[in-house]
């Protein structure tokens, strides 16, 4: 990405700087480096003027920490050029962020119920179980040596193998 290839793209100054981070991260030959190549193709196809340097987040290569880098040289382009901060950039800078999904790079996890794979050892515990709560009710304690025979039938692994539980469909859930 010299000089003498750069094409004509709807965002120079990103380009050029990307551009540039990508030939320093090839000469060092660094990881990044492909990362960054990725985010050169994106930025010289994507054919729409982006409005910061945040919005290059939804180009592909381009993450939240090429994002920040781009911002911040941004700022001080500005500042070396004398151009003063666009109101909507002040203001984001003083309220925090204005997108709070690029703030924080970790995800949150989402709760997803645990549903045990059909015919497995679990999945034949919780329906002798529920077998038991019907025939008896909720106060019965039913000991493994009664519970294991009713399980059997609903999974493809036995419970018991030789005389070790090992391998079995009970040892699968307690394990």
């Amino acid at each position: 990405m010299t000089n003498d290839e750069e094409p004509e793209c709807a965002n120079p100054l990103f380009f050029k700087w990307v551009s540039e981070w990508y030939e320093v991260a090839r000469a060092s030959n660094a990881k990044t480096q492909h990362t960054l190549k990725k985010a050169c193709v994106s930025l010289q196809r994507y054919p729409l003027l982006l409005e910061n340097a945040q919005d290059a987040v939804q180009l592909q290569g381009i993450g939240p920490g090429i994002a920040d880098r781009l911002v911040k040289k941004l700022a001080s382009w500005r500042k070396e050029q004398g151009i003063a901060e666009p109101a909507a950039v002040v203001s984001e800078a003083a309220s925090g962020s204005a997108n709070p999904e690029t703030s924080t790079s970790t995800r949150q996890k989402t709760q997803r119920l645990y549903v045990p794979r059909y015919r497995s050892g679990a999945f034949a515990l919780l329906i002798g179980l529920l077998k038991t709560y019907c025939l008896y009710g909720p106060d019965y304690f039913i000991p493994k040596s009664e519970l294991v025979p009713i399980c059997e039938p609903f999974a493809d692994a036995p419970f018991h193998v030789g005389g070790t539980s090992h391998g079995s469909g009970y040892a699968q859930h307690t394990a």
